[in-house]
């Protein structure tokens, strides 16, 4: 089987990037090649990224910057991370021109939705009608705390087979409305939206949940990895 390269971002702070080592056992374990992605505000070298990889996946982190999406900040706004949502939106608008696979997790499925015209909550707690679950759990990062509804005929539902999956959570922003070119795929009993995708490319799905947190104990985590770096394989061949 070939080893695709498979480009992850970065968390962005004061001190510098990090990145979970979670994610790269994860694309390791699939027989993928991760690449760290180092933010660059220079337009080539973003291009030249996308160029060198042959998947995209972008990864969780901190509150995305409201005005991205024409909104004022509310007061439930955590911390945003300098420079890394116009970082992030141009390797999507690179990586879809390309054609590569696509996977958004927690926060990289929302810069997803919203690059592709979608809107979000910033807190979904006060923003959100009706009593919700919890969606920042307190137990281990492993650990699978609600369930999550899977659209039937969707990518997400071929990839693990099942209808309804367990997931831990770790989020107080969710996606709210998708572009017309994209699906609900997963919903959390509460109404939250746990999964999006689009129906116009063969592999760009957003999940809000940390697959790679539940990669070695969890079937479904596995498959969608895998099957992330399948996509990459084919792109790559």
């Amino acid at each position: 089987m070939s080893q695709p390269i498979i480009g992850i971002t970065t968390f962005i702070s004061e001190k510098g990037l990090t990145l979970p080592t979670t994610y790269i056992d994860a694309i390791n374990d699939s027989d993928g090649v991760p690449m760290v992605l180092a933010k660059t505000e220079d337009p080539g070298k973003i291009k030249a990224q996308i160029d060198n990889i042959d998947a995209l996946l972008l990864t969780g982190g901190n509150d995305i910057e409201p005005a991205l999406f024409g909104e004022e900040p509310h007061q439930n706004l955590g911390e945003i991370e300098p420079g890394r949502d116009e970082y992030e939106s141009a390797l999507i608008e690179h990586a879809l021109e390309k054609g590569i696979p696509v996977l958004g997790i927690c926060r990289g499925a929302q810069i997803l939705n919203i690059h592709q015209g979608g809107t979000m909550y910033q807190d979904i707690y006060s923003q959100m009608d009706g009593e919700l679950s919890q969606h920042t759990q307190k137990a281990a990062r492993n650990y699978l705390a609600h369930t999550v509804d899977i659209e039937e005929s969707s990518l997400l539902h071929r990839i693990v087979g099942k209808t309804s999956i367990k997931t831990n959570t770790f989020h107080h922003q969710a996606n709210k409305d998708v572009p017309e070119h994209f699906i609900i795929s997963g919903l959390s009993p509460d109404g939250v939206v746990e999964a999006v995708e689009s129906t116009v490319h063969d592999f760009v799905i957003g999940l809000q949940w940390h697959p790679e947190g539940t990669y070695f104990n969890d079937e479904a985590s596995k498959k969608i990895f895998h099957a992330f770096v399948a996509a990459a394989v084919r792109q790559y061949a």
